[in-house]
């Protein structure tokens, strides 16, 4: 999918920014354990996306989320996996 489909693609966007909330709600949970769990993530991001996600819906920029998922989602996903090793 490329961006620009993922822009047009209603249900995509919204599943997409759900489940990101899902994580962020996660991370704003762990609180400080997170730096030491998985070290070297950008946590204060995470956990304002969430925020942005849920109470600025709408505003959303959709190349950022999309930048995000693309990015960011891979290395937060290797540090969990690795925490939980």
């Amino acid at each position: 999918m490329t961006v620009e489909d993922y822009i047009e693609d209603l249900k995509t966007r919204s599943a997409v920014e759900r489940q990101m909330q899902i994580i962020t709600e996660a991370a704003i949970r762990l609180g400080d354990e997170a730096e030491t769990l998985c070290p070297g993530l950008d946590w204060p991001g995470n956990r304002g996306m969430g925020n942005a996600l849920r109470h600025e819906y709408h505003s959303v920029n959709d190349q950022i989320v999309w930048d995000t998922v693309k990015l960011e989602l891979p290395l937060l996903r290797a540090a969990v996996v690795k925490a939980l090793a």
